[in-house]
């Protein structure tokens, strides 16, 4: 195929259809009409002799020929970004499109509402897309280009995919105030209470669990939750006990009379980061929403952090690890 006869604007339409599986969001993201984007996939489709996208239930989605394309064609667009970037000034003001970005519910609550303020101050015309999901989702969604960012706690990572620590965290015990002594609950006390899990994964327990287990015990899981946020209204509600990111602790604490304390058991901190593919490494967007999220993140965890080091009894801080009971 002779590249000269090739219109370089139909890889430009192709990315943005591979992205947002719809002809419409794809006409917006890249500034053309819907009929002038629905006219660049028949030419598309022509000239690569493949349907490269079918109707379905969720949208369109990309053949196997336009899944083999997406990566090549989004690696030399960014080329050619980079390339041409000194001499274009970058205008988040002008920026007119939706990003998605994928979150655990410890760094929505931790996170979000300020993202929000931050991205409508600088980038008015912006639509964020969020989407609660695990963090061992994150991955597929990115290499699929389902996501644009993910944000939450990861293990080792592919060479395809970067990431940028945001904030450290830890496990926390809470409780109705008075509860406890002033020292926290001793290992007996913990054991014997009722506990709330939260359980992303839906698994059966967690890492609190398994050290309880390695001494022979096993404390009583009186309710089982999917998400952070709602667990410390179940502590106050129900009488329970329940460990969770003391970020969200010291959020709630106050509003719904819970006292915070030290776990008996050493639980590790975790980090929580900014995942996503390199295939992005060079867009001028992408890198100012990035800047834009770890700023964010900076201003917002810089001001608690000593109440979150400091509020329990001192502990030596183990390595951070993901954990069931973390953002994951």
């Amino acid at each position: 195929m002779n590249i000269s006869a090739i219109d370089l604007n139909l890889l430009v339409a192709f990315d943005a259809l591979f992205s947002e599986r719809n002809v419409t969001r794809a006409a917006r993201r890249v500034g053309l009409s819907q009929p002038a984007m629905s006219n660049a996939l028949s030419r598309l489709r022509a000239l690569l002799d493949d349907e490269l996208f079918v109707r379905s239930g969720r949208g369109m989605e990309p053949t196997a020929r336009a899944q083999s394309l997406a990566l090549p064609v989004r690696e030399a667009l960014a080329r050619i970004e980079e390339a041409l970037a000194p001499a274009l000034a970058f205008d988040p003001a002008r920026l007119d499109r939706v990003v998605r970005i994928a979150m655990t519910d410890n760094s929505m609550a931790v996170l979000l509402i300020d993202m929000i303020e931050r991205v409508r101050e600088t980038a008015p015309s912006l639509d964020l897309h969020i989407k609660n999901t695990r963090t061992v989702g994150m991955a597929p969604m990115l290499d699929d280009g389902e996501i644009d960012l993910a944000i939450g706690v990861v293990g080792d990572l592919e060479p395809r995919h970067r990431a940028a620590p945001l904030y450290a965290d830890r496990l926390v015990g809470i409780a109705r105030r008075g509860r406890f002594g002033p020292d926290g609950p001793t290992l007996e006390q913990f054991v014997e209470a009722e506990h709330a899990l939260v359980a992303p994964r839906n698994g059966p327990g967690g890492a609190i669990d398994a050290a309880l287990a390695a001494r022979g015990l096993k404390r009583r899981v009186f309710l089982t939750l999917p998400q952070f946020i709602f667990a410390p209204y179940a502590v106050a509600k129900a009488d329970l006990v329940a460990c969770l990111p003391a970020r969200i602790a010291l959020a709630k604490a106050e509003l719904l009379d819970l006292e915070i304390f030290e776990p008996p058991i050493e639980m590790p901190e975790f980090t929580v980061k900014l995942i996503w593919h390199s295939r992005d490494d060079a867009d001028p967007a992408h890198q100012w929403l990035r800047t834009t999220i770890a700023a964010v993140a900076q201003d917002v965890t810089r001001h608690n952090e000593d109440a979150l080091w400091g509020m329990c009894r001192p502990q030596v801080r183990a390595p951070a690890r993901e954990i069931a009971e973390s953002p994951a």
